[in-house]
């Protein structure tokens, strides 16, 4: 059998048509197993739902399931208006989605040609050549959708890996402002350079020409420091490959002092330290040594302060069991903090020190009510620590000021090995931290640690967690046990378990059928004034808003 998409066509929709496929063949239907001999002769006799999604592609004449559905997001393009195909192309580099911007160019590539922003964006020399040969002062003006010049839109653009520098080239030399910036949100400065290096909180990709371009801006003028270049650096990668090139820029342009020394507008200015000490603050956090070794070899402070936690570099590693970075700072001139009570306790036992441990809570034996050493070892993810300090007779279920738990931070951390320690000691798998009311499954849902959401599924009670799985055996089981659950309430968006269903809309409604019949109440509302169904229908879960319907 032939099928056409159109544009109507969604992929929840066909997601939802091979599920049924593979229910009537898994029941025997001769219908569906007709349909497969046609679909794909080769089809294995006992399909998976992978495979059924496969023959559903090449009843639409596609070679592939992926291929279908960039089929269905090239009709969906087509719903769009010109306008919309445009902002998007121009929205890509910061806050929209290059693969869409791709697409849709792929589809009307003379959208590329509309004006010397949206060539800038899509990478067409050509077209940036012609506006400046009309218009020199092009160069220097800003589109109506983001408020860039044509160079930002080259610097921030990642359609193009071939005429980025070319671009940028002829821009600068029509007089495009090298350092032309914005800010963001937060008042945080961007510059043109800032957006060809990329990474940073989204972790961009650098452009495709990046180290050239960069050389380039600078050449032009652009300052050699930007600090928010920096910032992004640092929280990206482990290695120095930006750092070299910076620095080499910063010295060719007489601008280490910008490194080294506090000053407006540099970073780590405004939480008193230079960059270079800022920049070791955030290597020694995250235990990156290569460029803690870096930036000391070039001047860092080996006993400066962290930033943020507002203690020695030094004593955050030794905090942190980083042993081999304590010693790398010691090695420069660090000199270890004296250590006492609960502090040397976690220190102890984040460097397996266990002798040291159990003498100092022999001596001190008040210590072991305190929870921030075993919670520090637990979001290390130090196995060894935590069975240590459980050992020396730590309460698992001690918590900090937001009530979050050291189960809750071995989740965090993705140590399987650790949350099992926790779990043997007595640690409560349901319990809620206060901050965003989260138990240790519903953390290991939302933090993607799949290996933990399927140690913790079978023991857990979070009905909401586990409504959001779809996992119905065990979500039966938590009812028949305590009923009143399928109405357990928290204040905000998703108040009662039948708010919190999955995103496969076949789960979805299996799932609120399971609630119901134990009997959720489909009268409650959330503080917009929604209930469940109208929860489920703005999520597209159509078939699950219709059972919920009041």
């Amino acid at each position: 059998m032939s099928r056409a998409l159109t544009p109507k066509t969604r992929i929840e929709t066909l997601r939802k048509d091979a599920k049924r496929w593979l229910k009537a063949l898994r029941a025997g239907a001769a219908n569906a197993r007709a349909r497969l001999a046609a679909a794909w002769p080769d089809a294995p006799a006992e399909p998976s739902l992978r495979d059924i999604q496969h023959a559903l592609a090449r009843e639409y004449g596609q070679e592939s399931w992926i291929a279908l559905k960039g089929a269905v997001d090239d009709l969906a393009i087509e719903r769009q208006s010109r306008a919309q195909r445009i902002e998007a192309i121009l929205r890509h580099g910061w806050d929209g989605e290059p693969a869409i911007a791709r697409r849709i160019l792929k589809r009307h590539p003379e959208l590329a040609t509309d004006s010397l922003f949206t060539a800038a964006a899509a990478g067409d020399l050509a077209t940036v050549e012609r506006h400046l040969a009309r218009d020199p002062d092009a160069a220097r003006r800003v589109d109506p959708s983001r408020g860039w010049t044509a160079l930002a839109h080259v610097a921030y653009g990642r359609l193009d890996d071939v005429n980025g520098l070319a671009m940028a080239r002829l821009l600068l030399d029509a007089g495009a402002d090298p350092n032309f910036g914005f800010t963001d949100d937060w008042e945080t400065p961007f510059k043109v350079l800032t957006g060809a290096i990329g990474l940073g909180e989204g972790a961009k990709s650098s452009h495709p020409q990046a180290e050239a371009m960069v050389a380039l801006l600078i050449a032009a003028g652009a300052d050699a420091y930007d600090s928010q270049s920096l910032y992004d650096v640092s929280i990206v990668g482990a290695d120095t490959h930006w750092y070299d090139i910076l620095w080499r820029h910063a010295d060719a342009a007489g601008k280490l002092d910008d490194w080294r020394v506090r000053g407006p507008g540099r970073l780590g200015d405004g939480l008193g330290c230079s960059t270079l000490d800022y920049l070791l603050g955030n290597a020694v956090g995250q235990n990156h040594l290569d460029r803690a070794r870096w930036l000391l070899e070039r001047g860092a402070n080996a006993g400066t302060f962290h930033a943020y936690a507002k203690r020695s570099v030094h004593t955050v590693a030794r905090l942190s069991g980083f042993a081999a970075m304590a010693e790398l700072l010691e090695a420069h001139g660090a000199r270890p903090e004296a250590l006492g009570g609960v502090e040397a306790l976690q220190a102890l036992a984040l460097a397996g020190d266990e002798a040291g441990a159990r003498a100092l809570v022999a001596a001190q034996p008040a210590l072991v009510g305190d929870a921030r050493p075993l919670l520090a070892a637990a979001e290390h993810g130090a196995a060894g620590a935590v069975g240590l300090l459980l050992d020396l007779g730590v309460d698992p279920g001690a918590s900090d000021h937001d009530g979050i738990t050291p189960l809750h931070r071995a989740v965090q951390s993705g140590s399987l090995e650790a949350v099992e320690r926790l779990l043997a000691a007595g640690a409560d798998v349901d319990r809620r931290e206060r901050k965003w009311r989260g138990s240790a499954l519903s953390w290991a849902l939302v933090l993607g640690k799949p290996r933990l959401v399927e140690r913790l599924t079978p023991i857990s009670h979070d009905v909401r967690a586990l409504a959001s799985l779809g996992s119905l055996e065990r979500l039966a089981a938590v009812l028949d046990a305590r009923p009143e659950l399928a109405n357990a309430v928290l204040p905000g968006d998703a108040p009662t378990p039948l708010f919190c269903l999955p995103d496969d809309e076949e789960d979805a409604v299996a799932t609120a059928r399971l609630l119901l019949a134990r009997g959720a109440d489909r009268r409650a509302r959330n503080d917009k004034g929604d209930t469940a169904a109208d929860a489920a229908r703005k999520r597209g879960l159509d078939e699950a808003a219709t059972l919920l319907g009041v």
